[in-house]
């Protein structure tokens, strides 16, 4: 099953870590909600960055979403991240529980002119 749908930014708690030189190191605590067909609910994701000079370079997120997703409640977790000459940041469903459990698939996080929107393409046993 595959779908898209957009999500709102609801927590972005940033801070540096190592600013040694024009490279810095950040983490970031990002709280989204998802009001979809498809998906519904909120997550909590944790994000290392880094960043030069010229801007935003790089970054990974651990993320857990919590809610429903194809009528079926539970949580799962995802992986991803991208480099700043990407459009979108690819990712992995790594891990599932309560009516998720069993869930795989992949994940595309997009944000520009159209708004933040997930691609999610899954799996359910």
């Amino acid at each position: 099953m595959k779908f898209t749908q957009p999500f709102e930014i609801s927590q972005w708690d940033q801070a540096a870590y190592d600013e040694t030189g024009t490279i810095h190191l950040g983490r970031a605590t990002v709280g989204k909600t998802f009001s979809g067909t498809d998906l519904e609910g909120t997550s909590s994701a944790e994000l290392l960055m880094v960043g030069t000079a010229d801007g935003p370079a790089a970054y990974t997120a651990v993320e857990r979403f919590t809610g429903t997703l194809g009528g079926r409640k539970g949580s799962f977790v995802m992986l991803h991240g991208a480099t700043a000459d990407q459009t979108s940041s690819p990712g992995r469903i790594v891990a599932a529980e309560g009516d998720l459990a069993g869930l795989t698939g992949t994940v595309v996080y997009e944000h520009d002119e159209r708004g933040a929107r997930i691609t999610v393409d899954y799996e359910l046993p």
